[in-house]
């Protein structure tokens, strides 16, 4: 019987993230109610409370297995310092590209900071465990650098989300590993 509950509490919350992304394709999040989440998904708005509290709850349970699997990817595969940042980025790209429409959404909506913070956290996690190893010297000096290019990189994504940078994402992926790179170079 619990093998029965948990597969369809799964199946529930697969239901409820599906029709959240469809959702998203047809008006902005901040006009998407659970009403039209529990039409969407087919089920009950008691199944919907029994896993989320409320519409953020279900974009915050997306983000976080979004970053998940974009932590899992880059720290799984660690990169040689000839690829650093390049590859982290490239990562970071391709899981993004899974769902670009998705996530064009997200970083449009008033979801849009949870979802730079994530990326910012993310990337600040790599760049700092791969500190060492990519031989820099100064700690202190190292990690502010990080978060003033983290920063900037989150911005660049959250632009180019918008419309706002005419490039294709491989071609801004390639041009802000390039810049942070040669930023860290004076680290």
């Amino acid at each position: 019987m619990a093998k029965a509950e948990y597969r369809s509490s799964i199946r529930s919350k697969q239901l409820i993230n599906a029709a959240l992304a469809d959702l998203l394709q047809e008006k902005p999040l901040d006009k998407i109610t659970v009403t039209d989440v529990v039409r969407r998904a087919g089920i009950n708005r008691g199944t919907f409370y029994a896993h989320y509290m409320d519409i953020s709850d279900v974009i915050q349970h997306l983000i976080d297995k979004t970053f998940l699997h974009i932590r899992d990817n880059v720290f799984e595969h660690p990169n040689p310092r000839s690829d650093y940042p390049l590859a982290l980025l490239q990562r970071i790209q391709m899981i993004l590209e899974e769902d670009i429409t998705f996530y064009q959404k997200i970083m449009n909506s008033s979801a849009s900071s949870l979802m730079q913070e994530r990326l910012m956290e993310t990337m600040l996690e790599y760049m700092i465990q791969r500190e060492k190893e990519l031989g820099f010297g100064n700690h202190e000096q190292y990690v502010l650098t990080l978060h003033f290019c983290a920063g900037g990189l989150t911005s660049l994504y959250r632009q180019w989300f918008a419309g706002s940078i005419p490039v294709s994402l491989n071609e801004l992926t390639e041009l802000a590993a390039r810049m942070l790179q040669k930023i860290l170079e004076t680290t």
